[in-house]
């Protein structure tokens, strides 16, 4: 019998969080209040999440070994003892057999479906060898979050502006290379035998492609926010009153990095930490408060 709590641990429901960025098509383009639409982006964000957590536990089967001499992944419930390895890939094989019986449900198109095993190939892969390669590794965390985007544009079957698209790869590798960062940061001289990869990196490095990547995200940001909705026509302009917000994530981010040396899961940045939550949830209500009032 599969342990049930030591099974929910593994699928990791905080991270999914994450998969929030399918909802972003729904909500930019004006039809978070068609019943329809709004369905069928909640039948692809469930699939998103089954996906996501299948995936999570594949990479914990993969670094199980690892993890247990890791001071916080040691106590994952692969690598403690908790769960044996067979009863985490059968719920891994019950993850995958939903997330299918659910965009089924939903009548997800042809490329939905795509999408969803474009997701779990690319992930498969980073965890089989992509996440020992440099750069490589950030890049792959980086397109799951623009698969997700896509996913969700491809159920309402709704053009993604190219300037929503740059800045959603954007932040993603903002975001991935603040972990990679902090992994360096707590780990140390032993960060290569955690994750090889991590041998490649050094804080230097990341700082550089941290600016670099904090810039475009900015920059993108304030392009798409003036001219990436041309569904809303010039109304769509009215959404520059939300970069002071964004000016302040990334700000509040980059603060957390570097001066409280934390970062290492941007999901539990985002729900502990108050002021970053409080400005994430202004910026949902003031985008909604734009598009539809």
């Amino acid at each position: 019998m599969i342990p049930i709590m030591p099974a929910i641990k593994l699928m990791r429901p905080t991270q999914w969080i994450k998969n929030g960025f399918v909802l972003m098509p729904l909500i930019f383009s004006g039809r978070l209040f068609h019943w329809e639409d709004a369905t069928k982006a909640a039948a692809m964000l469930v699939a998103f999440c089954f996906a996501s957590s299948a995936t999570y536990i594949f990479n914990d089967y993969m670094d199980m070994e690892q993890d247990k001499v890791h001071p916080r992944k040691k106590h994952r419930p692969l690598a403690s003892g908790k769960i044996a390895p067979v009863a985490a890939l059968s719920v891994m094989v019950m993850l995958i057999a939903a997330l299918f019986l659910v965009a089924a449900i939903a009548n997800v198109p042809p490329l939905g479906y795509l999408f969803l095993v474009i997701y779990l190939v690319i992930h498969v892969c980073y965890s089989l060898k992509l996440k020992d390669l440099v750069i490589v590794d950030v890049l792959t965390i980086s397109a799951g979050f623009l698969i997700r985007v896509l996913g969700g544009a491809v159920v309402l079957s709704v053009a993604v502006s190219s300037w929503l698209i740059l800045c959603t790869f954007s932040v993603a590798i903002f975001l991935a290379l603040g972990k990679r960062r902090h992994e360096v940061m707590i780990l140390s001289d032993d960060a290569s035998s955690h994750r090889p990869v991590l041998e490649d990196y050094n804080v230097a490095l990341l700082d550089q492609l941290v600016q670099v990547a904090t810039t475009s995200t900015f920059i993108f940001y304030c392009l798409y926010s003036v001219r990436g909705n041309p569904a809303h026509g010039v109304e769509s302009e009215k959404l520059a009153w939300t970069i002071p917000l964004v000016t302040y994530g990334i700000f509040r981010y980059l603060f957390l990095i570097y001066h409280k040396e934390d970062g290492g899961s941007p999901t539990e940045l985002l729900l502990t930490d108050a002021p970053l939550l409080f400005c994430v949830t202004t910026w949902l209500i003031a985008c909604t408060a734009i598009i539809y009032c």
